[in-house]
């Protein structure tokens, strides 16, 4: 029995020994972590990124969730919640769109002053724009597009985007107008008068700047002379002194000459605008860029660090006019894009 418990001090004195003197195993906490790992939230939202490229935007807005909730210090926190936003807007299907407008709307509340609250207010607006129907059809997000569009050319009127917005503007309205145009001329070939003058002052007093304001004008003209108005002569002599190059002035004039009216000569400012003057000939272009590719892309910066958070919307998406790099800049499809301040 003796001998059983020497043996066993023995071995627990050897073992003792061989700590002591021996090599310490490796413990997993002593492993030391390079210095130059970048941060965590730094890790996080260049690999949101990433994913964003490749499209995988599930798994882009969870990396982006776990920054927004994780780091709620980090400087990376304004991007990555334009960038959760714009995961939406690029996936692209109706409720994804509206959860893009919601984000973005987020986005101006808890960053006012970022330089990219002008560039989230235009994506509202790019939310129902990429929703639009036909002139002919259901305007109700051209409605929103309108007022979106508005809201972002008073709130931000030194915006380097002023421009776009302002284009953009135009041709939502030229959609609106269209459809009540062509509501008014139905009822115009039902002979239904009075709805049709109603329908084309409408066009005329909201959207001055419609491409087609020479055919409503002359519609007009021949609606009223229909309801034997005399009023009809005024809208004649407005074609002939407002729009001398449009097709309806030589049939305008030749109305004026029947009523036994005077015939306007065309004013400075028609004339001035010469060939551009000409509204069928631009229509469908306008439309055609609604209803194509609407505006390039802007990209979501993947520079890091402060000094890429502390810089302008401007210099992150200069991709408009250099091409951009596909190595360091995400595009987007259909979007606004900043030009330098």
């Amino acid at each position: 029995m003796r001998r059983v418990v020497i043996a066993a001090l023995c071995l627990t004195l050897s073992g003792c020994l061989w700590h002591r003197g021996g090599a310490k195993p490796k413990k997993e906490t002593e492993i030391k972590i390079p210095s130059n790992v970048s941060e965590p939230d730094r890790v996080l939202y260049e690999q949101a990124l990433k994913d964003l490229k490749k499209s995988r935007f599930n798994i882009a807005r969870l990396t982006l969730q776990t920054l927004i909730n994780t780091y709620p210090d980090s400087e990376f926190l304004p991007e990555a919640k334009y960038a959760l936003a714009e995961s939406f807007y690029r996936e692209g299907t109706t409720s994804n769109l509206n959860q893009a407008e919601s984000e973005f709307k987020d986005f101006i509340t808890f960053f006012p002053t970022s330089d990219r609250a002008d560039d989230a207010q235009l994506m509202i607006a790019m939310t129902h724009i990429r929703q639009m129907e036909k002139p002919d059809r259901d305007p109700t997000q051209s409605v929103f597009a309108e007022t979106e569009l508005r809201r972002m050319i008073e709130t931000y009127p030194d915006s380097p985007l002023l421009d776009e917005a302002k284009e953009k503007l135009r041709a939502v309205q030229e959609v609106l107008a269209e459809g009540v145009f062509k509501i008014g001329s139905q009822y115009f070939i039902r002979k239904s008068y009075p709805a049709a003058i109603s329908r084309f002052h409408d066009v005329l007093d909201k959207y001055p700047d419609y491409s087609r304001t020479p055919d409503v004008l002359f519609e007009l003209a021949e609606a009223l002379q229909a309801m034997d108005s005399p009023e009809s002569a005024t809208y004649y002599a407005k074609i002939a002194s407002d729009y001398p190059y449009s097709t309806r002035v030589a049939p305008a004039k030749t109305h004026l000459t029947e009523m036994n009216k005077p015939i306007p000569e065309p004013n400075a400012a028609a004339l001035a605008r010469g060939e551009t003057a000409k509204s069928s000939e631009d229509d469908k272009g306008l439309l055609g860029k609604l209803f194509g590719t609407f505006g390039h892309p802007s990209p979501v910066s993947t520079e890091t660090g402060a000094s890429s958070i502390s810089k302008s919307s401007a210099q992150k998406s200069d991709s408009k006019d250099s091409g951009g790099d596909a190595g360091s800049s995400l595009k987007i499809e259909n979007k606004p894009t900043k030009k330098p301040r």
